[in-house]
């Protein structure tokens, strides 16, 4: 046979990764309607495009290798089961389980063992088609290369990088495409039998995309797709500048029966469709906006009358700087900006939204007439906007919010100890999360000053590496503050430091109702979704009972005080 590396590199056969082969023989081939795209299969040949194989010699010529004759490997004796092929033993509807846990390319592949697994693939539930999958290793050398080069690194050397990267792009999506013609070629043009629930797109913006926009009518008319996602690749150099280039094909979508079956919706890169024409659309995902995207365009998902319950804004960039929102029929239940670059929100109107989510970054908030507003997560890396050193900018008019999540870190405390404006008469529970252990622990006192309704207070601390100097202490003034519906308190990532023993004391001298205070070590958060969370022991604690005890008598009596009914727990 010779050599594999010298052999046109185009399609090479994978049989031994699926199948352990005693005697397999390779000839060369004439290109024949039966080859297998993109890995997929619909006759009995089995290869891998080009796109995937390592060679950096160039194809010589377009011929491919077929697979004549595969016989099993029996088991030696005493081996397995006398060389019993259990596997095709199984029933079929744990074969299917064990092709949803492959990928879809090598699911796709299994067609090509046997008449029973042909139409095993057809049952996918999901089917995920990434032209990531078929990107050669030096592409992501080469991506990593241009990304991290120096400044001193020659332009030619640059521009080289380039090419290569083009052209990796080029070859795999011509592979991308090639499969998925394939794909709609072996169901003959209709679909018939294939259903699937799920399917997950990507590729680059190529002349070679087109192909795309017949796969997803022909998913959604024909195979009964409910969750879509389309992510289009921004191909380099320049692709934080670049604007938008495919546009979600409404068009192929014929009728609005069609169009109802399509209950999540994820874009990457992509303009949305006109939502008010899919009538069953819950959930919508937008990720990676160009930064030349006009502030109309997010409003009118907001304004547009469609059934949309769920919207989430990943990495989006706009035009403008604040987004105002104000829409009356809206059903959203839910909003979760995650990575944008507004600087401000103001939620006017929005009737039915219950749940809010800022990350990683919140931006100034404005709460308006939104009256169902109940569970609200705020995290901050820094000051994220210049002037804001306030929590009253972000918590304005949140008077109905009855749960609410804050992460606060960073290397220095730039939240000034001011009172909030805003009056939180609904809260009762909250979490404060991932305070550096040099910020003064003593400022979510902020909080529940403006919270008297109170009941649940979560702190928790992060433990760092390295021991962080403490930083600039807040002075409280003197006051007769009382509280009286705090019931539990716990502090995370307690370490026994003079300012938390000091506010844990205030806590139990003017909460009036207090009966739990958890002091615990080795503790963190866990979360469960955006909303809610739970605290999570690490490991045990190494203070003795005396060093417990110790600890329960500071937090339970004063010099004008007492609290022996509280119960305190440390660990």
């Amino acid at each position: 046979m010779g050599s594999m590396a010298n052999r046109n590199p185009i399609h090479t056969p994978i049989c031994s990764e699926l199948w352990s082969l005693d005697q397999c023989v390779l000839v060369a081939t004439p290109p024949l309607r039966s080859r297998v795209r993109f890995g997929f299969v619909w006759r009995d040949r089995l290869y891998v495009d080009r796109a995937s194989c390592h060679s950096m010699a160039p194809p010589p010529g377009r011929t491919t290798v077929a697979m004549a004759r595969i016989r099993r490997r029996s088991l030696p004796d005493g081996g397995g089961a006398g060389g019993v092929d259990r596997l095709s033993a199984l029933p079929d509807d744990l074969l299917r389980l064990i092709l949803c846990r492959l990928d879809t390319r090598t699911a796709l592949s299994t067609a090509a063992l046997a008449r029973r697994w042909a139409r095993l693939p057809r049952e996918l539930p999901a089917l995920r088609l990434r032209v990531s999958d078929v990107l050669p290793r030096r592409y992501r050398r080469a991506l990593a290369l241009r990304r991290s080069h120096p400044p001193w690194c020659p332009a030619a050397a640059v521009h080289d990088l380039d090419a290569l990267i083009a052209r990796c792009e080029r070859r795999a999506m011509r592979a991308l495409a090639d499969g998925v013609a394939g794909l709609l070629e072996a169901d003959g043009g209709d679909g018939d039998g294939r259903r699937a629930k799920t399917l997950c797109l990507e590729f680059f913006p190529t002349e070679d995309a087109a192909c795309v926009d017949r796969l997803i009518a022909t998913a959604i008319g024909v195979w009964g797709v409910e969750d879509l996602e389309v992510v289009v690749r921004s191909p380099l150099p320049n692709h934080h500048d670049r604007p938008a280039a495919y546009a979600f094909p409404h068009h192929c979508l014929d009728d609005e029966l069609h169009r109802s079956r399509l209950r999540s919706l994820t874009l990457g890169n992509c303009t949305a469709p006109p939502l008010y024409r899919y009538g069953a659309l819950a959930e919508l995902v937008l990720r990676d906006m160009p930064a030349t995207t006009p502030m109309s365009a997010y409003r009118s998902l907001f304004t547009a009358r469609s059934p949309l319950q769920a919207l989430r804004l990943e990495s989006c960039r706009c035009a403008g700087q604040r987004l105002v929102i104000s829409a009356p029929s809206s059903r959203l239940r839910e909003l979760v900006v995650d990575g944008c670059s507004f600087l401000a929100i103001e939620l006017r109107t929005l009737p039915a939204l219950e749940r809010l989510a800022c990350l990683p970054d919140t931006v100034a908030l404005r709460f308006g007439a939104v009256p169902r507003l109940a569970h609200v997560s705020l995290a901050f890396r820094r000051q994220s906007v210049p002037g804001h050193d306030g929590l009253g900018c972000f918590l304005e008019g949140a008077t109905t919010v009855t749960s609410l999540a804050v992460r606060f870190t960073g290397p220095e405390r730039w939240v000034v100890p001011r009172t909030l404006d805003t009056r939180l008469s609904g809260l009762r529970r909250l979490l404060v999360a991932d305070v550096p252990s040099s910020w003064d622990v003593t400022w979510p006192r902020l909080l529940l000053l403006a919270a008297p309704s109170l009941e649940v207070l979560h702190i928790h601390v992060a433990a760092s590496p390295v021991q962080e100097p403490p930083g600039r202490e807040i002075s409280w003034q003197p006051s007769r503050f009382r509280h009286r519906r705090l019931k539990e308190v716990a502090l995370a990532g307690f370490g026994r430091t003079w300012r938390q023993i000091f506010f844990v004391r205030y806590l139990a001298r003017v909460c009036r109702a207090l009966e739990r205070v958890a002091l615990l070590k080795e503790w963190s958060v866990r979360g469960n979704g955006l909303w809610d969370w739970e605290l999570a022991q690490q490991q045990e604690c190494p203070w003795s009972e005396e060093e417990k005890t110790v600890v329960r008598k500071q937090v339970k009596y004063g010099k004008t005080w007492s609290r022996p009914h509280l119960q305190v727990l440390v660990g």
